[in-house]
């Protein structure tokens, strides 16, 4: 028995359909998947932006931190050439006197 030409024909639209609707699938997969590739991508290049400024920054900071370091620590090589000085011109013990005559000779020294 031959099958109806009707039959055939519905037969032959539904393989036609499910062909269609698998490579209207795979199309739009594709295309969700581009898109999500493109957004991921977008997230990096925003979060390695925000993460060259956080080094640039803290760069920034070091070499401050680095400076004040410096800084300090001439303050404290002179803080300890006064004492030092302090303690050489402490003639009879007195530190009023001594701290007077280290202010004196400083001063004389920068004045011509």
């Amino acid at each position: 028995m031959k099958p109806p030409l009707v039959a055939l024909a519905m037969l032959l639209l539904l393989g036609a359909a499910v062909f269609c609707a698998q490579r209207w699938g795979r199309e739009a997969g594709r295309v969700a998947c581009a898109a999500q590739v493109q957004e991921v991508q977008g997230a990096l290049r925003r979060q390695h932006q925000a993460l060259n400024v956080m080094r640039k920054e803290g760069a920034r900071r070091s070499a401050r931190v680095a400076q004040a370091l410096a800084s300090a620590q001439t303050g404290q090589r002179d803080a300890q050439a006064a004492a030092a000085r302090l303690l050489a011109l402490r003639p009879d013990g007195d530190a009023c006197r001594a701290a007077e005559a280290l202010i004196a000779s400083e001063i004389a020294g920068e004045m011509p």
